[in-house]
């Protein structure tokens, strides 16, 4: 994966703003599914929507060119498009976490 240390701005987290992320984090709330699974809702505020978008797309695109080193003959795809989706959501979190 590329190295968040690399931003210019200290204050990036996938190129967007820690603080926009936050926010934007702030209008998300989990409930518990049937299956023991989280579900994850959020209704942000349109001015925060591209920001957190962007950012997801940011990391789901750097684990895709991680997973296309993985493809071989014997292993196709190593995650579906909706497991990475959410393993760019950890990430995001996690980069975010990490820089407090």
């Amino acid at each position: 994966m590329a190295d968040e240390s690399a931003e210019t701005d200290s204050d990036l987290i996938a190129g967007e703003s820690r603080d926009d992320l936050l926010r934007a984090l702030s209008f998300v709330h989990t409930e518990s599914g049937p299956d023991g699974e989280y579900i994850l809702n959020g209704d942000l505020p349109p001015e925060l929507v591209p920001t957190f978008v962007r950012a997801v797309m940011r990391i789901e695109a750097e684990l895709l060119l991680h997973d296309a080193e993985l493809v071989t003959v014997d292993n196709e795809e190593p995650r579906t498009p909706e497991q990475r989706r959410t393993d760019a959501l950890v990430a995001l979190l996690l980069r975010i976490d990490d820089r407090r």
